[in-house]
């Protein structure tokens, strides 16, 4: 695989993060600030929100998610020469956070379709976001240890990055800027609040396929 092909394969995990984000935005987007919003509130936008908008944002769970893994095979292809079982090792562990991911965004739709037609303390409301807290575990889990693998690579110059890079990784520095979007005036706080994980995994995909470049790859293996 050459650096064209693995730069198209984060560009497509970019491209994923933009379908999510517009998902998250089919699900409960709205103008308005970021300030004070409880559980309830974001219900009672979900509740709000047509039936053919939460149809909408399911589908884009296994379509974003499917590119986002196709980006995770790119961050493979980036260490693959260098470091290949430590690679594969990141590969596998972003796999299932993808698969559980696709999950978690698909059940959205039922749960505001539910949100809508059933209240928010309806026995079918409650199941669904219990079956999320089985899924988040896991894509925690997962998701920072491929995350851990990558940056170990990036930091031993076997990733094809600069190392630089690493401060762009949403596990790290962009991905805790969220608590500062509630200090963004409306309109545009709500809606950068609510896909801010997406918005750096775009962020964080564009970056490496514009800075990767095979002559950083040290040799070796690991």
């Amino acid at each position: 695989m050459d650096a064209k092909k693995t730069k198209w394969l984060l560009w497509a995990g970019c491209l994923g993060a933009a379908i999510l984000f517009a998902g998250d935005m089919f699900f409960y987007g709205k103008w308005g600030s970021a300030r004070g919003l409880s559980d309830d509130v974001w219900n009672s936008v979900m509740a709000a929100v047509p039936v053919w908008r939460h149809h909408l944002g399911s589908i884009t769970g296994p379509v974003g998610g499917g590119l986002c893994l196709l980006g995770a095979v790119g961050l493979w292809a980036c260490g693959r020469r260098a470091a290949p079982r430590l690679a594969a090792m990141m590969l596998g562990f972003f796999y299932v956070f993808s698969l559980f991911g696709v999950l978690q965004h698909g059940i959205y739709g039922p749960i505001g379709i539910a949100l809508r037609l059933c209240g928010g303390h309806s026995e079918a409301v409650v199941q669904m976001f219990r079956l999320e807290g089985l899924l988040l575990p896991v894509m925690r889990y997962t998701y920072y240890a491929g995350v851990a693998i990558w940056i170990a690579l990036t930091v031993w110059k076997k990733a094809g990055v600069p190392r630089w890079t690493v401060f762009l990784c949403p596990a790290l520095i962009t991905g805790r800027l969220d608590s500062l979007l509630v200090y963004i005036p409306a309109s545009l706080g709500f809606p950068l609040y609510g896909g801010w994980g997406n918005i750096v995994d775009m962020i964080w995909f564009a970056v490496l396929a514009l800075t990767y470049r095979e002559a950083f790859v040290k040799g070796g293996s690991a």
